[in-house]
Parts: structure tokens; C-alpha cells; sequence
């Protein structure tokens, strides 16, 4: 992956000042505080109201670490994830602590896409470590599908599908990673690439629902019956019809999920029940009891406990009048 930075360092905040070192400065790195030249480039640091000239040793730590957080493509990100490495491994240590934490916190975007950044600062620093791909690829996958965030699902996936061929390019291929670069080309619409993926682990999968499913699709694929419009299109518009939702207009965006609701390919293999209650919001918002009822009925047939529409359901039943 290219680390080339997506901003230019004049859209930094303006929490941070960029401090070149003078000549022949260093820090004090370990317990024997042997001296490290610092590179002659300009380094963030926090601002702040007594700040002097000369940072502190400390200073120039926090403020690469933090910085990096918010920018991993900054210029320079490399010399700065280094930096780092050789005189603040404390801070590479607290990256692993967070990823541990945040694995345990993954339903909730924001903190997948926190993982994502500090998968970044690692991959800076391993730039051929096929497992940091694929973590990175899987994070993109699994955050870009979640239904709050499908208004982006295409920019993630397309981050998911590179990350995951950079784990195919170091590393032997692995059955799950060809499994999700196979379900990537077939949501973009590229079916003979979906083949080639499946096909090359359908002989290694064992008997069992999992391989008579895989090869369901790839008969499908070989007969043709595809959709006519790449999935990843549908994705997007139940991303846009929640966007209509909260600027609130209900019926734009009612009109979307029904239309979306018709696509009898993306029925069959995405029957998630956020989509469901949110059909049912729509309805309820525009005055259609009935069809608000079966969309949370609906939603509650998937997932018998999802909360959210069996409140809805039983709000509404016990409201509705029949």
C-alpha cells in the first residue's frame, strides 16, 4: 500500500505545531539515556500555552504518537512511526494493548476504524507483513458491511480487497482470504473474478453445507444467473435512504428500500434485521401500521432477539387498533 499522504500538512490542526530539530539534536533513549540524533524534518507537537523553543524529550514523543494517530498517511509518517520504534517502544507497546481492547469491542465502528489506524502505524513499520494486511483487509470488510456504515461500503471494500491481495502477495494463500476477496469482486459486480477466488478452495474445503453453498454459486456464476447491476450499488442506496431518513424525508427514502427490497439477489444472501427495522421506522414514519408491523416482524423472524425491533413491535401492536 502506498504511504504516500492523502493531506498536505497545511489541513493539520491547529493543535499541533511542526518543530524542525536544529542540527546534531537528540533524545535520550532507555535507562542509560543513550543519545539518538533526531532527523532534521519537521516534527508535530502539541501546542501549548507554556511551550518553549526546545521540546522535552517527552514532548517529542507524544507528539509524534499522537499525531500519527490522527494522520498516518502525514508526510513523513514512516520516519515518524521509526522514531517511535527506536525511542518510544512504550508507545508500540500501548498500540498492542489498544488493539487487544478494541478486538473485544468490534461491533461498534468507530472502534473498528480506531484498530484500522493503528494497524496503519504497524504496517508503517512492517510494510511486508502479510498478517497486518490481513487484519487491515478484514477490519475495511467487517466495518464497511455494518448497516449504519453502507454509505461508505464501497470505499471500504476497495481498501479491504487491496489489503487482502497485499496478504496473498506475502504470504501463501490462506482459504478465508480468497473467501473475501471472492465475496469483494462478486458485490462489485465482478463475477468471473468471484469465480477464480472460489474455485481455487472449493477442493479444499471439507464436506458440508459451507462447500455445497460455494458451489451453488459457482454454478450459478458459470449459468449466468447473476445480477444485472453490481450489489455493492444496492449497498449504497440503503446507505442514501438513511440519509434521506435523518434529514427527514421518510418517503424518499421509503421509496429506496422498497425498491432495493425487490432485488431478489441481494435477498438471498443479505437478510440482515437492521435493514428490516429500519423499513419498519419508515413505514411506522409514514403512517402504514401494517407494513411497519411486518417489517419488524420481519426483522425479528432473522434475529429473534434483536432488540431494537422487538421494541418497536410490541410499542406499536400495543398502540395499533385493529
Amino acid at each position: 500500500m502506498s504511504n504516500q499522504p492523502e493531506h498536505p500538512v497545511s489541513l493539520s490542526p491547529r493543535y499541533y505545531r511542526l518543530w524542525t530539530p536544529p542540527v546534531g539534536h537528540s533524545v535520550a533513549v532507555g535507562a542509560e539515556r543513550v543519545p539518538l540524533p533526531l532527523p532534521k524534518i519537521p516534527l508535530p507537537l502539541h501546542i501549548k500555552a507554556d511551550q518553549t523553543d526546545e521540546p522535552s524529550d517527552d514532548a517529542i514523543g507524544q507528539g509524534l504518537y499522537d499525531y500519527l494517530r490522527e494522520f498516518p498517511d502525514c508526510p513523513h509518517n514512516q520516519t515518524y512511526a521509526a522514531l517511535l520504534r527506536d525511542a518510544y517502544p512504550h508507545f508500540l507497546a500501548e498500540i498492542g494493548s489498544q488493539l487487544v481492547m478494541l478486538d473485544a469491542r468490534q461491533v461498534d465502528p468507530l472502534y473498528i476504524r480506531r484498530k484500522i489506524t493503528l494497524l496503519r502505524i504497524l504496517l508503517l513499520l512492517e510494510p511486508r507483513n502479510p498478517g497486518i494486511f490481513q487484519q487491515l483487509g478484514l477490519a475495511h470488510y467487517q466495518v464497511g458491511t455494518m448497516f449504519s456504515e453502507l454509505h461508505n461500503i464501497r470505499a471500504d471494500l476497495l481498501k479491504a480487497l487491496g489489503y487482502l491481495q497485499q496478504a496473498l502477495n506475502h504470504a501463501a494463500p490462506e482459504i478465508g482470504i480468497l473467501n473475501y476477496l471472492g465475496q469483494i469482486d462478486y458485490y462489485l459486480g465482478d463475477y468471473p473474478g468471484a469465480a477464480r477466488r472460489w474455485q481455487g478452495i472449493l477442493d479444499r474445503l471439507p464436506a458440508g453445507s459451507a462447500r455445497q453453498e460455494l458451489q451453488r454459486r459457482l454454478h450459478d456464476i458459470d449459468a449466468g444467473r447473476v445480477p444485472d447491476h453490481p450489489l455493492i450499488d444496492d449497498f449504497e442506496a440503503i446507505g442514501q435512504a438513511q440519509q434521506a431518513y435523518r434529514k427527514g424525508e421518510i418517503e424518499e427514502a421509503l421509496r429506496i428500500l422498497d425498491r432495493v427490497a425487490q432485488d431478489p439477489y441481494l435477498g438471498a444472501i443479505y437478510r440482515a434485521p437492521e435493514f428490516f427495522h429500519f423499513l419498519g421506522l419508515c413505514w411506522e414514519a409514514c403512517g402504514d401500521t401494517q407494513g411497519a408491523l411486518a417489517a419488524f416482524a420481519e426483522a425479528l423472524s432473522i434475529e429473534e432477539d434483536f432488540e431494537p425491533a422487538r421494541d418497536a413491535f410490541e410499542r406499536l401492536h400495543g398502540s395499533a387498533s385493529f
